[in-house]
């Protein structure tokens, strides 16, 4: 079967990258043709990842059902006090911004309406979201080993001269953490826009790779920052988090103060 990957919701952003090549190899591992599209192809399946801020995004979702389109959709966040992400994290510019996320929640509820299924990244979010849409089949998204996905040329030891590496959005929680490691340990942070070909060497250079959460009312990890860093051979350091993620088994997991530690 041939299966379109939509990305023109995000609009070009480079934040979902992994993502999308984690799901265009993982379907050509299951047999299928997986492409990458910026537009809706009528008469396929679109898998399409939530982000629905502006009215041309649902448009283009409603104007490709109309001409034949059967869309999946993935829930990336999780449902918490009828919103996403509600009260994770109150401090963060983008965390903390409560319209945005409600109107993210709104317009996808009306974008499941065209879904013939929902994926989440988290088995903890497959009730909330069965919940809010028992008419749709609600499946958890299991992240594993596929084929061509690593991209990290790994460097010997001893030319590894980043103790600690971490890229995400930088809450006062990890900043927090970030800060103390960096009194003691060289210490490098990169967000979303950060060059590829920047963010490929200071992987490889870097001696301990770091899983973060939010704050400390994120019970959910980012099961994408570790399928990469697992993926790629890095040593990942895991925050521990309240909820259990399947990956669990394959990263070194400390308590924050053990981590602050380190």
């Amino acid at each position: 079967m041939r299966i379109y990957i939509h990305c023109g919701n995000h609009d070009n952003s480079p934040g979902i990258a992994d993502t999308v090549l984690f799901l265009k190899n993982a379907l050509q591992d299951c047999g299928h043709t997986a492409c990458i599209s910026h537009t809706i192809v009528p008469g396929q399946v679109n898998i399409v990842m939530e982000h629905f801020v502006a009215e041309h995004h649902l448009r283009t979702l409603l104007e490709g059902h109309a001409a034949g389109a059967r869309f999946i959709l993935i829930g990336t966040e999780p449902i918490v006090g009828g919103s996403f992400n509600g009260g994770i994290e109150g401090t963060h510019w983008h965390y903390s911004n409560q319209a945005y996320w409600k109107l993210r929640f709104e317009s996808f509820k009306l974008a499941a309406k065209l879904a013939d299924a929902i994926w989440v990244l988290a088995e903890s979010m497959v009730p909330g979201y069965a919940q809010l849409f028992p008419d749709v089949p609600v499946r958890f998204l299991p992240h594993g080993h596929v084929n061509h996905f690593a991209t990290v040329q790994q460097r010997p030891e001893s030319e590894r001269d980043i103790d600690f590496y971490f890229s995400g959005s930088l809450t006062e929680h990890r900043q927090r953490i970030l800060r103390t490691l960096a009194q003691t340990r060289t210490v490098v942070t990169n967000d979303k826009n950060t060059p590829e070909y920047l963010r490929q060497d200071q992987l490889s250079r870097s001696k301990v790779c770091l899983s973060l959460r939010l704050s400390p009312h994120n019970d959910i990890p980012s099961v994408s920052r570790m399928h990469f860093h697992l993926q790629n051979r890095s040593f990942l350091l895991h925050e521990a988090y309240a909820l259990p993620c399947p990956l669990d088994p394959f990263v070194l997991q400390a308590p924050t103060d053990d981590l602050i530690t380190w």
